[in-house]
């Protein structure tokens, strides 16, 4: 059985949570748990709609993979201690939540408002709470575990009916707003809807339906990761063998440290060396003056 939405969310809330989210709303605890009584299912009821529609799953799915969980709470009282953090947790759901609701989303949260007798933007910031943690949980699976898209729409299809039932009496504003009469489980067995095979069930790790696309996108990653692995070896050995030759001071150029360079101080110039180099090629300068080959001063020839 993948993991239970409606029930992980409101886990979420407990008294302790509602006490101190009521103090930074600046609302009571009465209204506020009424308010996120309708928020939750307001919510996934939103994304399930959302995932209906057509490349729905899709968009969600690469909203997801663009995000930086490693700040996300994984439950909400983890960022009630503090304004800021509250704060920061809604804005980086204010995301999800567009891509969900879209331009609906500012009617929502005053739907919910009206319902619970709580102001549009406490309304506005529980559902950034339960969203931001929701995204958490999908995002996280979607970088580490190969979330798809018919993972998603499978996990969402399967829990569709009891969301739409779990919507509270007067907030019909918002399922008439949403569609949320289209939120239907489709018929079949609960593994045929759910999936047969399921991630591990924890809290950072919930079950959620896989499918054969993600896990072949797992093993892309995984292959990917390992020719990375290989060229970065390759270049470390090419740089390492490229510092370990020998090069010369000016230009770099590798050159034979065993080799001996003779200075001019201690070349040969005696006279006995010259006449023989004179015999030998006809002179001892340099062969590329002017004259004749072998003859250093062509106003030689003309001499008897």
């Amino acid at each position: 059985m993948a993991v239970h939405l409606l029930s992980y969310l409101k886990e979420q809330f407990t008294p302790g949570v509602i006490d101190l989210l009521s103090q930074e709303l600046g609302e009571t605890p009465t209204a506020t748990l009424k308010a996120v009584n309708g928020a939750i299912p307001v919510l996934l009821g939103g994304l399930t709609r959302r995932a209906q529609a057509s490349g729905g799953a899709s968009s969600i799915v690469g909203l997801l993979s663009k995000g930086d969980y490693s700040h996300t709470p994984l439950d909400v009282s983890q960022v009630l201690d503090e304004h800021q953090q509250t704060e920061e947790t809604v804005t980086a759901a204010r995301g999800f939540l567009t891509a969900i609701f879209g331009d609906n989303l500012t009617r929502t949260s005053e739907l919910i408002g009206t319902y619970s007798g709580t102001k549009p933007q406490s309304s506005l910031t529980i559902l950034g709470l339960a969203g931001g943690v929701l995204m958490g949980v999908l995002g996280r699976q979607e970088q580490e575990k190969g979330l798809s898209a018919h993972n998603l729409s499978t996990l969402l299809l399967g829990q569709a009916t009891e969301i739409r039932k779990a919507v509270p009496s007067g907030l019909e504003g918002v399922s008439s707003l949403l569609g949320f009469n289209e939120l239907q489980t489709p018929a079949g067995p609960q593994t045929e809807v759910q999936g047969a095979d399921n991630f591990s069930g924890t809290v950072i790790n919930p079950n959620i339906p896989k499918s054969p696309e993600g896990d072949r996108r797992l093993e892309n990653v995984r292959w990917l990761r390992w020719v990375m692995v290989v060229i970065a070896v390759l270049v470390a050995a090419l740089i390492i063998q490229k510092c370990s030759e020998n090069q010369n001071g000016t230009d770099g150029i590798s050159t034979d440290s065993t080799a001996r360079v003779e200075s001019n101080a201690v070349e040969d110039t005696s006279a006995a060396t010259r006449r023989s180099i004179q015999e030998a090629h006809g002179q001892t300068g340099d062969s590329t003056v002017p004259g004749a080959l072998g003859i250093r001063d062509s106003s030689a020839t003309d001499r008897p």
